[in-house]
């Protein structure tokens, strides 16, 4: 799935070099008008599966579009 959201660039990753090694961060990209459509089929997908009140237990509520 990663590989399919990183080919229509909905999904970047930067490698970063610290003292104690390298790792990536990831975010959406906030450019592509695409990835609002795939936040909203995210949302729609996460209510029928687990309802209104059970889909704010499972989101992650940090913001999507600052790289970690």
């Amino acid at each position: 799935m990663k590989n399919i959201l990183k080919s229509l660039f909905i999904y970047q990753e930067k490698e970063f070099e610290q003292p104690l090694g390298k790792y990536t961060k990831r975010r959406l990209n906030p450019l592509n008008p695409l990835t609002y459509l795939f936040i909203a089929i995210v949302f729609l997908i996460g209510i029928l599966r687990f309802g209104f009140v059970g889909i704010w237990k499972e989101m992650d509520t940090r913001n999507p579009f600052k790289y970690d």
